[in-house]
């Protein structure tokens, strides 16, 4: 089976299908896995979780897997008893799951394309991707608009992929000789106008080092209303609207990413989707919801429909 997608959705997948003796390829366009449980590597070695900042466990399953990782190092709680965070960035707990597993990222699926009752995956050019392989299942863990695209290039269709929308979000990884946030490891703001929604101290996370480092999360109608400007005008700005919320010292670094689709709007409201007559599914945070948990037990559900298990 080929899994399209290696944030934690897709890994679980892979993780649970491995169990279960199946032979797995798991591709991903990024320059390694995690998907938004993202870490950005700055100079100095400085680390940014710049994605999503902790996870929650309250479904019995995902609860078991993060006590396992916490007690392997792998994750550790983070600012309360209900945040745990991976250690020491926040793609551990995904790197975990595929560990052993053939993971090829840097690879861009463009098609599916349609070999009997198999799949065979190419790029956009039409260059193939695992040359030798063909594929009974492709399991889509990518955002939904992504996994539409492949779809629909392929004449196929998932009902309710097209319904999932998503916010988008720009973040700013900032490293400055400033006082850090005096009152918490974070702020949240919920007001919808703000333009900063979110600050963490990421250096207050366990395994984190370099001091002086923070994650600030653009509100979604700001980052919508500039979601095409430049990096760096986006850096500036939120550099600007972080100085009326903290003092910031010397900047000894700053960059901006833009998340298209950070954070789910409008999910399936299933576990997940899938076809067993063309093999096709999806699973992701846009199936449940927007929490890395939701992402978890969807790539888990569909790993158990292309097993042929009854849903749960």
């Amino acid at each position: 089976m080929a899994i399209i997608g290696a944030g934690i959705a897709g890994a679980a997948a892979a993780h649970r299908l491995r169990e279960a003796g199946r032979p797995v390829v798991v591709l991903d366009k990024g320059r390694g896995p995690g998907g938004r449980m993202a870490t950005r590597r700055g100079p100095d070695s400085l680390r940014f979780d710049h994605g999503a900042q902790y996870f929650t466990a309250r479904d019995p399953r995902f609860k078991a897997r993060v006590e396992d990782w916490t007690t392997r190092g792998v994750a550790a709680p983070w600012g309360g008893a209900e945040r745990f965070v991976g250690v020491t960035g926040m793609t551990a707990p995904v790197r975990d799951l595929l560990d052993g597993i053939d993971l090829r990222c840097g690879r861009a699926v463009g098609r599916l394309v349609r070999d009997g009752r198999s799949w065979r995956l190419q790029e956009a050019d039409g260059a193939a991707l695992c040359e030798d392989a063909a594929f009974s299942a492709v399991l889509l863990t990518c955002p939904a608009p992504q996994a539409l695209a492949l779809l629909a290039g392929a004449g196929e269709d998932l009902p309710g992929v097209a319904e999932v929308r998503y916010a988008p979000c720009w973040t700013l990884m900032l490293a400055h000789d400033g006082p850090p946030l005096a009152d918490a490891p974070v702020r949240e703001d919920r007001d919808p106008d703000a333009t900063i929604a979110w600050i963490a101290r990421n250096d207050s996370k366990p395994g984190r080092d370099g001091g002086g480092t923070l994650v600030a999360h653009a509100a979604p109608a700001w980052s919508r209303a500039h979601l095409e400007d430049a990096a760096e005008d986006v850096a500036e700005r939120l550099v600007a609207a972080l100085r009326e919320r903290m003092p910031v010292g010397a900047i000894r670094h700053r960059a901006a990413h833009r998340w298209r689709y950070a954070a789910v709007e409008r999910a399936v409201g299933e576990p997940c989707l899938f076809a067993p007559e063309t093999g096709l599914g999806f699973a992701g945070d846009g199936c449940l919801g927007p929490r890395v948990e939701f992402a978890f037990l969807s790539g888990l559900a569909l790993a158990g429909r292309a097993l042929g298990e009854a849903a749960r």
